[in-house]
């Protein structure tokens, strides 16, 4: 197969050899090719067609290929999809080459190491994590766009999976024991299904310092484990940027126990940053979401999944949040500001990585001019407790070095490619002046050279023209060559006259000739000058665009309170949870203006600290428990809540069973899914927990169902001691209050007019006398046949207490309504039945088949 071992095909097997689970895109020309079982994958993945090297032959080839200008959108395509892709460059122009083009593989993409701007989503970090199994967990999230470093020391694989689900990484890595790795990999698919997993090799010890650096210590401060994950991420990196210095300036350990616990089923019940119809606009964070800067999104979004359990730390955030909402002028001009600033820290670290583009160099520029207006703009506050809020005790760095330097170099909107020129602006460089105006105007150099020749010799027929072959010369007749100055040398004689040059002419002909090509090195070697300038400053601009990033995210959670009647909680450490007229911070955004209902929630763990919460369907329970759950959880991030008042003594975990699923791709059903995530719950909350249950065992028989919330209810108590809300429709349960002082009932309150209800949404002291399903169900438009019949069904119920409940009910036959019962009561549930039919609500032939269906009840 002499085919696949020549000089290019050889090439091409080494870098599939370095990099064998990787993609090898392979440039050839204007096209990255894939050969082999690569071309094969990336036909079928990106819908190309599939062709052969050496067609026909006995050592063909499958092979595959994508325009290089086209290459990134195929690339995130792959990446995706889950895929690693290893570029293999032309490291030589092939025009200045001779034989063989060197090629190497510069760059291994996959989807955790992504920089591409357009294949990131600005509003989030592009995480990869690295995991480190064994007697305890080393973890951490390393964002190549941004620079960032975290790690941490995780308990047990369920608080592992509750970081997972906060992170949401790209891309996981697991080193250590691979058995284990190999179980927990399964898990993790379910937290996050779109990473990408990889099992990594062993690290061995003496190559922690090598890769940690100087961050050795403070990895080692944290043990072992949190070491090894963190080097982890860095070889990954660096073995997929080979030869590129990666300046990690942020790198911070951290313990998870420091922040509220929020899991990832009551992340997905709360809909704190995705909600179940996809809908940005119904989640918390897309409520509270102002900021003006990409920076300050993704800090938003990692507050609302890790709010603090520091008082301190609270006060500080909500003081920052204070100072705008008060000083109005200050916080719109700063927002004004803000939204000139971009995605900072993301262009300095392309710049740093050496990816940076003349358009990414000019969005920085502009960047730190707006940054310098926004700390111009916080630099008015003058009272020093405010600017102790904003940081401001020292002078803020603004990398104006950097940004007049872009601002004198580059022209106003550079283009987007530094091969299509233009990049720098006109008295920037003398230099590429001078080769610009030679290769834009040099003819009419050349016309003014023949200008002054010919006055200089007074010879009027002298002229300056150009030919292929024989390029730029002095052409003078005949008749006037006797008066050719003796330094000219004579180029060629022609039927018209003598040829001649001189050095000025052969200068100016060669400068002409080479402008071009001198023109774009002479760009090249200036722009890498300033990436070079810009990659230096990265570090700075990294604590630029933090100290913005707090800025932006106080300011708009200043915006919010201020447009929609928040109020500053009062966060403590108190047992006590105290939220007077409380509001659903997403439901009352979405109702009409004026529509919602706020209520008080009082949770005390010396007073009343289990509320069993009843009430008919549609009444608002649910509401009412998420957003009791929310208001913690805006308060300890640090923001203001959709309440006239509240204290919030500081919660510890956030725990949720509300609503129902199934998980049939696991063979789980609805009621197996929520005892899974009941069971949890009970196993993690602790007395500092927030816990909101919805209607537990429901998914059950009545009985079943009825016992398990009893003893739930109970364990919460008694057991766990917490705070909780506990909405269910086992009337029966609300008996609890009166064996236990910390249990209370409320409900949801309602009124039925006529067969219709009306939900007033208003909570009140006392369980629920009824839940009105069956007006419920004539409001969801259930035919009237079947509201008689459950009407009829009702009555029996109620009257006979063919449901029983705990402790002592009495006891009573079971209704059998698929076999024949006794004819003096079948006669009575007819009776019931029409009783309780709405004629005017039926059609003929509902009533005809009503009819029919009584009649024949009657002669079975």
């Amino acid at each position: 197969m002499a085919g696949r071992h020549t000089p290019v095909m050889q090439q091409h097997a080494d870098a599939k050899r370095a990099h064998p689970d990787a993609i090898v895109f392979f440039r050839l020309g204007d096209f990255y090719e894939m050969f082999g079982e690569d071309a094969i994958v990336g036909a079928k993945a990106l819908d190309l067609t599939l062709t052969s090297r050496n067609k026909g032959k006995p050592d063909e080839v499958p092979m595959a290929g994508v325009p290089h200008h086209a290459a990134p959108a195929y690339i995130a395509r792959l990446l995706a999809l889950g895929h690693k892709v290893a570029l293999c460059e032309q490291m030589a122009d092939p025009a200045t080459v001779k034989g063989i083009v060197p090629r190497e593989v510069v760059r291994v993409i996959t989807p955790g190491l992504v920089t591409d701007h357009d294949q990131l989503d600005s509003d989030s970090n592009n995480w990869l994590c690295a995991v480190e199994l064994g007697a305890s967990i080393g973890f951490s999230l390393l964002d190549v766009s941004t620079a960032e470093l975290r790690a941490a020391e995780i308990a047990d694989a369920g608080s592992l999976l509750a970081e997972l689900s906060r992170a949401v990484p790209r891309e996981v890595l697991f080193g250590g024991d691979e058995e284990q790795a190999r179980s927990l990999a399964e898990a993790v698919a379910l937290v996050v299904p779109r990473a990408a997993r990889r099992f990594d090799v062993e690290l061995a010890e003496s190559a922690l310092s090598e890769q940690l650096g100087d961050l050795a210590a403070e990895a080692g401060r944290f043990g072992a484990p949190v070491a090894r994950a963190a080097a982890r991420a860095l070889r990954y990196v660096r073995a997929c940027n080979p030869g590129v210095a990666l300046p990690f300036r942020r790198f911070t350990t951290y313990d998870p126990q420091t922040t509220l616990a929020v899991d990832p089923t009551a992340q997905a019940h709360l809909e704190l940053v995705t909600s179940v119809s996809g809908s940005r606009e119904a989640t918390l964070l897309g409520v509270l979401d102002r900021t003006r800067t990409p920076a300050g999104a993704r800090l938003l979004r990692r507050r609302i999944l890790a709010p603090l359990l520091d008082v301190e730390g609270i006060r500080r955030r909500l003081d920052r949040v204070e100072l705008f909402v008060v000083h109005t002028r200050l916080r719109e001009d700063l927002a004004s500001a803000l939204s000139g600033v971009g995605d900072l820290e993301r262009l300095s670290m392309r710049a740093a990585l050496g990816e940076a583009t003349p358009r990414d160099l000019g969005a920085l520029r502009d960047g730190l001019g707006a940054a310098a207006r926004v700390t111009l703009v916080a630099s008015s506050v003058k009272e020093a407790a405010e600017r102790e809020a904003l940081g401001l005790e020292e002078p803020l760095d603004c990398v104006e070095d950097l940004r007049e330097r872009l601002a004198a170099a580059l022209v106003e909107r550079p283009p987007s490619q530094l091969k299509d020129g233009g990049v720098f602006a006109a008295g920037f460089d003398a230099e590429l002046d001078e080769l610009d105006a030679l290769r834009r105007h040099g003819a009419e150099r050349m016309v003014e050279l023949e200008a002054r020749l010919r006055e200089q010799t007074n010879i009027g027929t002298l002229k300056v023209r150009y030919t292929r072959v024989f390029g730029w010369y002095i052409e003078v007749s005949k008749g006037q060559a006797t008066r050719a100055p003796s330094e000219w040398r004579r180029k060629q004689t022609v039927a018209s006259g003598e040829r001649y040059t001189d050095d000025e002419l052969d200068d100016l002909a060669d400068r002409i000739t080479t402008a071009e090509e001198r023109h774009r090195l002479r760009e090249l070697e200036l722009f890498r000058e300033l990436v070079d300038m810009a990659r230096a400053a990265s570090e700075r601009i990294g604590r630029l665009s933090e100290r913005l990033a707090r800025w932006d995210v106080a300011a708009g959670l200043a915006e919010v309170a201020h447009r929609y009647d928040y109020a500053r909680p009062a966060v403590d450490d108190s047992d006590r949870i105290e939220i007077r007229d409380g509001r659903h911070p997403v439901v009352e955004r979405l109702a009409a203006r004026g529509r919602f209902v706020p209520n008080d929630v009082v949770l005390d763990l010396e007073g009343e600290r289990l509320w069993l919460v009843t009430g008919p369907n549609m009444a608002g329970k649910s509401t009412l428990l998420r957003q009791v759950a929310l208001t913690v959880v805006m308060a300890q991030l640090g923001s203001y809540v959709p309440a006239r008042s509240a204290r919030i003594g500081i919660v510890d975990r956030v725990s949720s069973r509300v609503g129902a699923s199934d998980n049939l791709a696991e063979g789980e059903s609805t009621f197996m899914v929520e005892m899974r995530e009941t069971a949890q719950i009970l196993r993690t909350a602790t007395r500092r927990s927030l816990v909101i249950l919805d209607e537990i065992g429901r998914g059950t028989s009545t009985f079943d169902g009825l016992a398990i919330a009893w003893a739930v209810a109970e364990y919460l108590d008694d057991a766990v001691g917490c705070r909780a809300l506990f909405a269910t429709h086992y009337h029966e349960l609300t008996k609890l209050s009166e064996s236990s002082a910390h249990v209370a009932n409320y409900s949801v309150s309602a009124r039925e007019l006529a067969d219709d209800v009306v939900f007033l949404h208003r909570l009140v002291p006392g369980a629920a006398s009824r839940s009105y399903g069956v007006a419920v169900a004539k409001l969801a438009g259930l035919p009237e046949p079947v509201l008689a019949r459950a009407r009829a069904l009702l009555q029996f119920f109620e009257r006979d207490g063919a449901v029983a409940a705990p402790r002592g009910a009495r006891s009573a036959p079971q209704l059998h309504l698929f076999r024949p019962n006794p004819r003096s009561e079948t006669e009575r549930e007819v009776l019931d039945t029409l009783g309780a039919v709405e004629v005017d609500r039926m059609t003929g032939l509902e009533a005809l088949g009503l009819l029919e269906r009584l009649r024949r009840r009657l002669i079975e």
